[in-house]
């Protein structure tokens, strides 16, 4: 039999539910989102990790490769005087030395292994350069003094070749090393290192004739064909190019350039991207042309769950629109709204690209309305409002499609009240003030860092929390808890594939302060989003843990290879604890664990459903009948 659900019990209800839109940054456990946080860092979709880096198009013809290369090398004192030497002897062959003038690249310690594969016949000879240049003829008709002049002869050229090899071996393909001279037993080696000297950017649009968008090589474009190309400048031209001249610095390396069109590849507002480098007919300069499709800057989905605390109703309908690129190329608003019988959601946000590392400025603001439902309280009407502004500056200081690390310098403020009788402000729990309202002013400092492989992806993610007294923030006295506090959020997310059909998902969070937190500020557990097997934020303290594991098992795939069916056997656990002096008791049943099945089912691209069951290991006192604490939860989305 469901324990009755007093008026006590019923204090921090709508305080739990405002932490459903409170920081961006309190990660979730829902098995769907692996790694979600209102950085934008994004669901981490494992055929992402697996995919080709994006492959540069050949010249056309091996005449255009090689003229992509440096050539002539200058004869001027002038290139002598800007660019730095390494000169080496070379070992046992006394009178030979080599002197490599140009090159930024490599230690004197790799040119001189790259010369040695060369100069390794003539080791160990003690013949000296000059002895082989000036010998009697009584020497040289000899085949092994022969072969020994023979290699002399040919080891400057070689020199060269060995060098160029090497800069062609690490990715720098139009850098060359060619022979400057060879006089008195030195070998002079000059280097030009090659670099970009253009970049052109081709939009391929969609025409009557085709059905679908393609990008194409062609550089002519004639009439009736599947697509149109359009060199475009202003502020596209702009946010590509500066995103690719990341990667194009002097020397070119085609590594980092790949890179950098890897991540525009990945960038929501690029439907595909290709590149080719052309030569220019100038020494070591070469000219990259672009090509790219747009995709459509609208997106939606719709959904439905029972992921709403059953107090203000647990199932909810929700949308979320978004538009990119509205004032400047890359910038994204959206708005969601999500509605139960009792709570009404709103969420409005602007995100602001910066430069071309994705530094990004997001504002967001979310008003919140909740309504208690239940009947054994529809005779108090007991209600809640609260309001949430919030403005944040990421900047990743590394950017790479393996890896990413990031910082993030956030504003929080946050406003609530609540009320019985419909408008009569009271406060539920110690610390709003004595008409229910509570006011936080949080500076949040976060750092992340996001490694993939082939394999799998980490995500590690650290947010520190300092509540402030700007704009009136709710101050009490002692360990009441107020608006000044301290806290330290931290993540820790793993995706591991076992197998080809094996999808190993853990993630654990753990949040510490040293004092006492108002509820918004809490840890929470509980629900489909955190530990399944009991209701949506069922319990919430200052401090917390939470661990999950989920192994995503394909049963089915489509044509293409994507799963269209999964089971996903999973255990959470999760715990919370009060500062010791805070006022506000917590029951003592305060450590959930469970294990339980989810399905998942895709049966295509932009419709999914998930459902999951889970069984509680510890049964709670105040355990009632709703789904949520019968374990049993689902959600299904549709993406437009």
């Amino acid at each position: 039999m469901a324990a009755p659900l007093s008026l006590q019990g019923c204090l921090l209800i709508l305080p739990l539910v405002w932490l459903m839109t409170g920081s961006g940054f309190r990660a979730t456990a829902n098995p769907d989102h692996v790694f979600t946080s209102a950085t934008g860092l994004g669901e981490v979709e494992m055929q992402h990790l697996t995919d080709p880096v994006v492959q540069l198009s050949p010249p056309n013809s091996e005449a255009e490769a090689s003229s992509l290369l440096a050539s002539a090398c200058p004869d001027t004192h002038k290139f002598h005087q800007q660019h730095s030497a390494i000169a080496f002897p070379v070992e046992n062959i006394p009178g030979l030395t080599i002197k490599v003038i140009g090159n930024t690249v490599f230690s004197r310690e790799e040119v001189m292994d790259a010369v040695r594969e060369v100069t390794q016949p003539l080791e160990k000879r003690y013949v000296t350069v000059r002895f082989l240049l000036t010998a009697p003829e009584k020497y040289t008709q000899r085949k092994e003094f022969a072969d020994l002049k023979n290699v002399l002869e040919n080891l400057p050229n070689n020199i060269a070749g060995a060098i160029t090899d090497l800069y062609l071996t690490k990715g720098y393909i139009n850098s060359q090393a060619e022979v400057s001279s060879f006089e008195n037993g030195v070998v002079e080696i000059c280097v030009i290192e090659g670099s970009l000297e253009q970049i052109q950017i081709f939009e391929i649009i969609e025409t009557e004739e085709s059905g679908s968008r393609q990008i194409t090589d062609s550089e002519n474009q004639e009439e009736n064909t599947e697509v149109q190309k359009v060199e475009v400048t202003g502020r596209w031209a702009s946010y590509i190019r500066d995103r690719i001249q990341l990667g194009t610095g002097t020397p070119l390396n085609t590594a980092e350039l790949e890179d950098q069109l890897r991540l525009l590849r990945d960038d929501p507002i690029i439907g595909g991207i290709e590149a080719r480098l052309v030569a220019t007919g100038e020494r070591g300069q070469t000219n990259l042309n672009v090509h790219f499709t747009k995709v459509n800057p609208f997106e939606g989905s719709v959904r439905a769950d029972n992921f709403s605390p059953p107090s203000v109703g647990s199932e909810r309908l929700g949308v979320e629109l978004s538009h990119r690129n509205l004032a400047v190329v890359g910038d994204r608003i959206s708005f969601s709204r999500s509605a139960t019988l009792g709570a009404d959601v709103v969420d409005l946000g602007y995100r602001l690209p910066l430069n071309s590392m994705n530094g990004t400025l997001t504002l967001r603001i979310a008003p919140n309305r909740n309504d208690i439902i239940q009947s054994e309280f529809d005779d108090f009407d007991i209600r809640g409002e609260t309001d949430l502004y919030e403005i944040v500056y990421r900047q990743p200081l590394i950017r790479k499609p393996r890896e990413e690390f990031a910082l993030s310098l956030g504003f929080t403020f946050q406003e609530g009240q609540t009320f019985i009788f419909d408008s009569l402000g009271i406060p539920f729990g110690i610390g709003p003030d004595e008409d229910g309202v509570s006011r936080t002013s949080v500076i949040q400092f976060g750092q992340e860092y996001l490694r993939r492989s082939s394999r799998g992806a980490w995500f590690l993610g650290s947010q520190f929390s300092f509540g402030t007294g700007f704009f009136d923030a709710t101050a009490n006295e002692g360990e009441v808890p107020d608006g000044q506090f301290l806290s330290w959020l931290g993540q820790v997310q793993r995706v591991q594939r076992i197998s080809g059909n094996h999808l190993l998902v853990v993630q654990a969070e753990l949040q510490l302060t040293p004092g006492s937190l108002l509820p918004a500020q809490q840890f929470v557990i509980g629900g489909g989003q955190s530990v399944r097997g009991y209701r949506q934020n069922v319990r919430s303290g200052d401090n917390g843990f939470r661990f999950s594991i989920e192994d995503r098992i394909t049963l089915e795939r489509n044509q293409t290879g994507v799963s269209t069916l999964l089971l996903a056997p999973f255990f959470d656990a999760g715990i919370v604890w009060n500062h010791p002096d805070n006022p506000n008791q917590l029951p003592s049943d305060r450590f959930l664990a469970a294990l339980g099945l989810g399905l998942i089912v895709q049966p295509e691209s932009q419709l999914s459903f998930r459902f999951d069951w889970g069984i509680p290991l510890n049964l709670l006192d105040d355990r009632d009948d709703n789904f949520q604490d019968l374990g049993y939860y689902f959600s299904v989305n549709y993406r437009f």
